[in-house]
């Protein structure tokens, strides 16, 4: 089954709730933090990203938990989990639901650290919205 279709409305809907919080320039988008008092994570729109699907969404999980004992006592169950290249560096994002602005961000990784990284990047090809999504 193909997600991108979903995966792009999702994340227009992100950088449509995330511009609520303040009225980011066009050439970026703003994420709400899930912790209070932080600042949102600026996102170039041109950053490439893909979505996990469900399967690897539990693979990372799992993966970050058993690494980061701290991120493991958080308990946190992330909603979606992006890989996206920010400040030139592949990172792995977790995002929940429900946050005080909707969707926020609750960690942020760096995708080097995980040996599934090369592989989820051939598979997902993580590329920039486009103009339609």
């Amino acid at each position: 089954m193909d997600r991108r279709p979903r995966c792009a409305a999702w994340l227009t809907s992100l950088a449509c709730a995330s511009s609520a919080v303040a009225a980011p320039p066009a050439t970026e988008m703003q994420l709400a933090s899930c912790v209070r008092g932080s600042p949102p994570l600026r996102v170039a729109t041109t950053s490439e990203r893909a979505v996990l699907d469900t399967a690897d969404l539990r693979r990372f999980q799992d993966a970050a938990q058993a690494r980061y004992p701290l991120y493991q006592r958080g308990g946190l169950q992330p909603a979606q989990v992006l890989l996206l290249r920010r400040g030139g560096q592949w990172q792995y994002m977790t995002l929940a639901a429900g946050g005080p602005q909707g969707v926020c961000v609750t960690a942020v990784f760096a995708a080097d650290r995980f040996d599934f990284t090369p592989g989820w990047l051939a598979k997902y090809q993580p590329r920039a919205a486009g103009a339609d999504d």
